[in-house]
């Protein structure tokens, strides 16, 4: 099996749910914060444009795939893959395997809509997580010391984002080192695929989204390859 992807100039690990699965557990013994951070379609097409996406990426310490036409843009095939992507397969496993350990949990996102939205969801879906802290980054109006504190006094092992690119990546970037929790997961928002009856907009929004990826790739390899 291919081992790396590479597209837009970024190179990704081609782990398998175990191999993906493997890893996140090394992370559990570590001091410092580790990054887990799903790659969407979206996000590789605002690292066309952006240095500061590229480098957020490139800050983690797992990528997940989260979408199937990344694998096949990258010549991959493979129905385990492919269907390991669709399915969301990283998420539910680590996220059940988490709450089995009884880790504690903190959510954020962007706005407080994003927040309700995400909750919901979390509260439909995994009813036995332990959340100890919520925060909006749209509160603290830019003062991050605000949300790192927030974070540090629930002492989450796992924080769960769903802040978007590029304010995540700058985030990331500026206060990794102070904040203390075992790992941080950015979801992006792909967490709405597992909804049983996901909304016309949001199928809508990804179709803009496929074709904003395929023009993105497209173009790069025009310009330099």
């Amino acid at each position: 099996m291919v081992k790396k992807i590479r597209l837009i100039g970024m190179e990704m690990d081609n782990f398998t749910l175990q191999e993906e699965m493997t890893q996140s557990e090394t992370f559990y013994d570590r001091q410092e914060l580790n990054i887990i951070r799903t790659v969407s379609i979206k996000v590789l097409s605002q690292a066309a444009e952006s240095q500061a996406v590229r480098d957020g990426i490139r800050q983690a310490d797992l990528l997940v795939v989260g979408d199937r036409e990344i694998l096949t843009e990258a010549g991959i095939y493979s129905s385990r893959r492919l269907r390991e992507a669709s399915e969301h397969g990283f998420m539910r496993e680590f996220l059940s395997r988490m709450i089995y350990r009884q880790s504690s949990f903190f959510l954020t996102a962007q706005n407080q809509e994003e927040l309700d939205d995400f909750r919901e969801f979390i509260s439909a879906e995994y009813e036995n997580m332990k959340i100890v802290g919520e925060y909006v980054l749209d509160v603290c109006e830019g003062d991050h010391d605000i949300i790192v504190n927030e974070i540090n006094a629930a002492a989450p092992d796992v924080v769960l984002s769903v802040l978007p690119s590029p304010q995540e990546d700058a985030f990331l970037l500026q206060e990794k080192e102070k904040i203390r929790a075992r790992v941080w997961y950015s979801l992006t928002t792909d967490y709405r695929n597992m909804k049983k009856k996901p909304s016309f907009i949001f199928w809508f929004q990804q179709l803009i989204h496929k074709g904003r990826f395929k023009n993105a790739v497209h173009h790069y390899e025009d310009r330099y390859e």
